[in-house]
């Protein structure tokens, strides 16, 4: 063999050396790796223990961007135990400290005309869409959008129920359901009649959180969520969420109400409302059986003040 090719055997074996060896080690690394996760051995309650780590990290972090607040709900609860009527009750503060607070959040409530919300979302919703546009003429007679702004800023049940019907109860009850709203059912009619039968249904939590979507910009899209919002900040009844804030302060909400005068067996007052403070913007829903406005009034002022100068 000649000095040429004695060179190139060397190298190439050289070469096949190194890469035998890398194989070697790879196939070492990925032993290892795997070996790490079975369960029993030491290197697997390590990794577990920097996993919790991390887990408990994240809870933290939570907690820093959405925690329950003593102060609050002490607040809240001393107002409930004031009142003989059935009350629930969120904040869920967006600015600042991020404080939240409850009570019977998840139970069952009819609505009133806070269900409208639900209505309004689901129209912008098939606006983003395509499906549908502002200036569409609908059965009675209006476009959408003017139906709209009666719906929200006038409270009107006829252009309610045109929207709601254009839309289909059934398909916003799913709409709700797509967006983690899942305790609302607006469905009470029996077909062909379209005459309701027995109540709808929602909880305040439902409605806090369609209103914390919306602040967020994640329910809708940023022209929408303003249409939306600038609806709810014209709306005409404040005698309950608003009336308990100062002058000037801005609040976009949606009340309902229902007592013997509507052919209500019983007396519902409710609000939800984004509230603009000086110091924190917040989220509150108030829902109550047998109250009158001046109660929600009271727990509005008191919780203003509370996030506000905390």
């Amino acid at each position: 063999m000649s000095r040429a090719a004695r060179s190139i055997t060397k190298h190439r074996f050289a070469r096949n050396k190194r890469y035998v060896l890398f194989v070697i080690v790879a196939i070492a690394a990925l032993g290892f790796s795997a070996y790490r996760f079975l369960p029993g051995s030491e290197t697997f309650s390590s990794t577990a223990g920097s996993q919790k780590q991390t887990e408990s990290n994240k809870a933290n972090s939570t907690e820093v961007l959405s925690k329950n607040d003593a102060g609050l709900q002490q607040l809240i609860e001393t107002w409930r135990k004031k009142y003989s009527f059935d009350a629930s009750v969120v904040v869920i503060e967006l600015s600042g400290d991020m404080r939240t607070a409850s009570y019977n959040a998840t139970s069952s409530i009819v609505p009133g005309s806070t269900y409208k919300l639900y209505v309004a979302y689901a129209i912008l919703h098939d606006v983003e869409q395509g499906k549908l546009d502002l200036h569409t003429m609908l059965t009675d007679g209006k476009t959408v959008q003017t139906d709209l702004q009666r719906m929200i800023v006038n409270s009107d049940n006829a252009a309610a129920r045109t929207l709601g019907f254009y839309y289909g109860w059934k398909n916003i009850n799913a709409l709700l359901q797509s967006v983690d709203i899942t305790h609302t059912d607006l469905y009470n009619y029996i077909p062909p009649s379209t005459e309701p039968q027995g109540n709808k249904y929602s909880t305040v939590s439902d409605l806090a959180t369609l209103l914390q979507k919306l602040a967020n910009g994640t329910l809708l899209n940023a022209d929408n969520s303003e249409l939306l919002i600038s609806m709810m900040k014209q709306q005409q009844y404040r005698q309950r969420i608003p009336a308990g804030v100062p002058s000037g302060v801005i609040v976009a909400d949606k009340p309902g109400w229902l007592s013997p005068a509507d052919g209500y067996d019983g007396r519902i007052e409710n609000d939800a409302a984004i509230v603009y403070g000086t110091k924190s913007t917040y989220i509150l829903v108030i829902a109550t059986t047998g109250s009158t406005t001046a109660p929600l009034t009271n727990l509005s002022s008191q919780v203003y003040d509370y996030l506000q100068q905390s």
